[in-house]
């Protein structure tokens, strides 16, 4: 698909692609530094239009001038920028992963700029509340998968092992064993999802930014209360990397946040349970109830 680019100030370029049809939907990826195809490549929310976000340094948007840039500040304003080309007063915006931590940082800078926002498996806050649910959601995975606690141990060792220096082809192999600890089971859907994605264009500098940026104690908060866009906070019972709990957090934090847990699945909602996670989206999007929001 092709990529459609534009330049903000300062000669940057930002990129995105579109498909579908409807009310508009700009899809924010996760990695951060991942393919922003290949990552929504099983997104579909049947009356939309998706807009599919490529953040500084991936698709055809330039990288910041230094690795500083891959701030989620830097991030946040990219999607302002964007809000600007697309000349919309308010945007409705889905992020997951890192892009629902960009998406809450966007809306936190300018809650009058956002129409209505959804967010999946994205932390507003690193603190000790988040290191123990992360650790509790690890132990249940280990105790309900048979091979939990085998690709948890890998994960972990490949997520060592992707700090040092790697060539490309071991640094790929090392992250597709890292990545099969996101996902709850390795079922057809998951393992060609995950092979394409790991397969696929990869910038790993912002990867570095954002563990830095997590380290030093994540708070997407402060701001939450003059978010008032409705907004649908999205977890998942069997995310060991971002659990459950930290999307309560967000729902509870903002004035119109709602939660919704998907139960027996992990980071990847629209490829582990597509039908599920698009009804439920659809709904919210429409201003309909939603079965099981809290």
């Amino acid at each position: 698909m092709t990529y459609l680019t534009f330049q903000p100030e300062g000669g940057r370029r930002l990129s995105y692609q579109r498909r579908g049809t409807g009310s508009l939907v700009v899809c924010v990826p996760g990695g951060p530094g991942m393919d922003p195809e290949a990552y929504f490549a099983e997104l579909e929310l049947p009356g939309h239009e998706l807009l599919v976000f490529a953040p500084r340094g991936t698709g055809e948007s330039s990288a910041p001038p230094t690795s500083g840039g891959y701030g989620i500040v830097g991030y946040a304003d990219d999607v302002e920028a964007l809000r600007e080309h697309l000349g919309q007063q308010k945007l409705t915006l889905y992020g997951n992963s890192h892009g629902a931590c960009v998406a809450l940082a966007y809306a936190g800078a300018h809650p009058d700029r956002v129409e209505r926002l959804v967010l999946t498996n994205g932390p507003a806050r690193i603190d000790d509340a988040f290191i123990a649910a992360a650790r509790r959601a690890r132990t249940r995975f280990a105790e309900t998968f048979a091979d939990g606690a085998d690709r948890l141990a890998a994960a972990a060792d490949a997520d060592g092992a992707l700090a040092g220096e790697l060539d490309e082809a071991e640094r790929r192999r090392q992250y597709r064993t890292l990545m099969a600890g996101y996902v709850a089971e390795l079922g057809p859907a998951e393992v060609g999802y995950l092979d394409r994605l790991c397969a696929a264009p990869m910038n790993w500098e912002p990867v570095f930014e954002m563990s830095k940026e997590f380290v030093a104690g994540l708070d997407l908060l402060a701001g939450a209360q003059a978010v008032v866009a409705p907004t649908l906070a999205i977890g998942c019972e069997f995310d060991v990397t971002v659990p459950a709990a930290a999307m309560h957090l967000i729902a509870t934090a903002l004035p119109n946040g709602h939660f919704l847990e998907l139960a027996g699945i992990g980071h990847f909602p629209e490829v582990e349970a597509p039908a599920e996670f698009r009804a439920a989206v659809t709904a919210f999007l429409a201003g309909r109830p939603v079965a099981g929001i809290a």
